[in-house]
């Protein structure tokens, strides 16, 4: 999301159907007949932000950051989170993108300082903070070669080799590359090879000399609205035939049309090597709706943009992806082997802005939700 949200109170129910599906109501919200709601977990109110996942030992892990604290979860029952740590700090603003190896966890801040912050996170009933980075706090920072390095959406880059001394090592990756902007997220998209949610998309090697990473292909100039870019995933370790990327136009009360909010779209990577470049397929719009017509609901404060998503486990060269959605929920979108996008499925919270969607397995979907916290989702459609 951009810079900062101005939260404000009495958000509506929000309703919908996509074309073709049933639409239900549950104790959470509504739902498409191929989405079932399991349960509410309350977090702390209009915060919860971004997620990210581990295993330690035989144990699975769940991290959620917000803007006061982060929690920590026990997710060997999917359905049914286990609360093992809740670290307060104050405030501190945003990190929507989580990024950790089971060892180490980054909070980048951005507002009202401009730090990164290293935890060490092993021992989860006490995370402990071992470090921090002035000038090194962008709106987002990803892991690059598992932690030893982090790359910040603005350009910082920062040695994590010795995380209890972290050293900033250059505010600007983007020197020397071809001009860009709407810099939101880097995403780590094989070990050492990053893809960059800014227009035009850059893909960088980082893997001889993160200090200094090499272009190797670019995607093409965006045309759509608001923030060029907000997030991207290149399936598989760079195997799949797409790379997925969603926009933003956040944040108030833009209508869930093309021409006024963004949307989640597909890029052909095939030849990349050759042509060096990455071509948009498809591109789909949240619409506007009632339960009976279907469709988010143009309200303040979050909008109806795609935030952060996933791929189902089955995904290979098209399948279901799972999307954070604002006020138009939890979408699922279904892509073809030609990558061509469909609706598939949705979930729509009582009175929330969704911030992201995760797969945790074939099944159970974790939509993390600025407005309400936690809501755990069973996905049944066809995968």
């Amino acid at each position: 999301m951009k810079k900062l949200i101005v939260l404000v109170a009495g958000l509506g129910l929000m309703l919908g159907a996509f074309p073709g599906a049933t639409a239900g109501p549950s104790a959470g919200g509504y739902s498409s007949d191929n989405v079932e709601f399991v349960q509410f977990i309350p977090f702390e109110v209009g915060t919860a932000t971004g997620a990210n996942f581990w295993e330690q030992g035989k144990d699975h892990y769940m991290i959620i950051t917000s803007w006061r604290s982060f929690s920590i979860y026990n997710i060997n029952d999917p359905e049914n989170p286990a609360l093992e740590s809740q670290t307060p700090f104050g405030f501190k603003f945003e990190n929507e993108d989580v990024a950790t190896n089971g060892e180490i966890m980054l909070f980048s801040e951005s507002l009202p300082g401009n730090a990164l912050h290293i935890w060490n996170v092993e021992d989860v009933s006490n995370p402990v903070e071992i470090g921090s980075v002035p000038g090194a706090g962008n709106h987002t920072t990803s892991c690059i070669l598992d932690c030893k390095w982090a790359y910040g959406d603005s350009g910082a880059i920062t040695d994590l080799r010795n995380p209890a001394k972290p050293k900033l090592m250059k505010e600007k990756w983007g020197d020397g590359m071809p001009p860009h902007g709407g810099n939101h997220d880097v995403t780590e998209v094989k070990n050492g090879i990053v893809l960059t949610s800014t227009s035009p998309m850059l893909l960088l090697d980082a893997r001889k000399d993160p200090v200094h990473p090499k272009l190797l292909a670019m995607g093409e100039a965006f045309d759509g609205n608001g923030l060029d870019f907000h997030s991207n995933l290149w399936p598989r370790n760079m195997k799949d035939r797409w790379v997925l990327t969603s926009g933003e136009t956040c944040c108030g009360a833009e209508q869930c049309t093309p021409e006024r909010s963004a949307g989640w779209s597909t890029w052909d990577t095939k030849g990349w090597q050759k042509t060096k470049t990455l071509k948009k397929v498809d591109i789909w719009h949240a619409y506007q709706g009632t339960v009976t017509n279907g469709g988010g609901v143009a309200s303040a404060p979050f909008g109806c943009s795609p935030h952060w998503f996933t791929t189902h486990p089955n995904w290979n060269n098209g399948g279901i992806a799972a999307i954070g959605w604002y006020n138009s929920g939890t979408r699922f979108l279904e892509v073809s082997s030609k990558g061509k996008i469909k609706e598939a499925g949705w979930f729509l919270p009582n009175a929330g802005g969704t911030s992201a969607a995760y797969f945790i397995n074939k099944e159970i979907v974790y939509a993390v939700d600025y407005q309400r916290g936690l809501d755990v989702l069973r996905f049944t459609g066809k995968a």
